[in-house]
């Protein structure tokens, strides 16, 4: 992709996004460990990539989408997406939604100086890596993400470099297992609610119903739904729901019309949840789908 750069990430301590590079990490191969909290939706990610290192995300809370240049990726949390040494990705036009994400980036340039590792280990993961056969790894919500945020912390707060080092060793073994596996089921309950979701996007579902088709309490649902998904149900919901009002704003349907159809109680709620999800108003969506058509307005 012509338009594509190789982007290097600059430190940065703020309190919703906190970047380590190599001068604050000290670690053999690592390039730089991030955080981003979200808490609305942010611009999107350009097509880039990394020059001689993997990068990968894992979202701590939320759905994160990630794009290569041949296909899209959505991440629960949970999930792992990797981006391999030089190969270009971006989020597609697709802005960041709300939510917590960890990223970290390998530099594999040089294998016999690798996460402290000796030659031959260095190599043998490098080729590990090189070998693995997806871009969207699933692993274990309840393992995965304690365990990145426990490895961040240690980054924060400078612990031993050769003790952090060790950590990325173990999560890019862990990542490499998971990889192979057949991907982590739903448990057939939480299949059955999360079926029901998908069948109509315009119903309005009340969470108490979900759980009586899951045969759970509320509560027990909930707890369920988000360590199998990495989302609150409620979240997947809406998320759902703003993607078939994108469809239906884009067959020219009205902004109320739309609402209407999704059951959203009004108008300008309506506009405030779509917002949270794509960074622009009903309207606005309209406005740049007109454009880049030439299709009339759509009131």
């Amino acid at each position: 992709m012509d338009n594509a750069f190789d982007l290097r990430d600059h430190y940065m301590y703020t309190k919703d996004r906190i970047v380590l590079t190599e001068k604050e990490l000290g670690i053999p191969g690592i390039r730089m460990f991030g955080r981003h909290v979200m808490n609305n939706a942010t611009s999107s990610i350009f097509w880039h990539y990394h020059r001689d290192a993997f990068e990968f995300s894992i979202p701590a809370g939320g759905t994160f989408s990630f794009s290569t240049e041949t296909a899209d990726y959505d991440l629960p949390g949970g999930d792992v997406f990797v981006s391999f040494p030089n190969e270009v990705h971006g989020t597609n036009l697709v802005p960041v939604t709300a939510g917590d994400l960890y990223w970290f980036q390998l530099d594999v340039s040089d294998e016999e100086n690798l996460l402290f590792l000796s030659r031959d280990a260095g190599r043998y993961l490098k080729e590990k890596l090189l070998a693995l056969p997806h871009h969207l790894i699933r692993t274990e919500l309840r393992r995965t993400v304690p365990f990145i945020r426990q490895m961040f912390d240690l980054a924060v707060s400078g612990a031993d470099s050769h003790l952090t080092a060790a950590c990325f060793h173990l999560f890019l073994q862990m990542l490499i297992v998971y990889a192979i596996r057949e991907p982590f089921p739903m448990s057939p309950d939480i299949r059955k609610a999360h079926d029901e979701i998908l069948s109509d996007p315009c119903r309005d579902f009340a969470l108490e119903d979900l759980a009586r088709t899951a045969g759970l309490s509320c509560s027990q649902f909930k707890q369920k739904f988000k360590a199998q998904l990495g989302v609150s149900p409620r979240h997947f919901i809406n998320a759902k729901k703003i993607d078939h009002a994108k469809k239906l704003l884009s067959e020219g349907r009205s902004v109320t019309e739309v609402s209407m159809l999704l059951n959203f109680t009004t108008s300008s709620y309506f506009a405030t949840v779509f917002k949270k999800y794509t960074m622009e108003t009903p309207t606005e969506y309209q406005k740049k789908l007109k454009k880049r058509l030439g299709s009339p307005d759509h009131t």
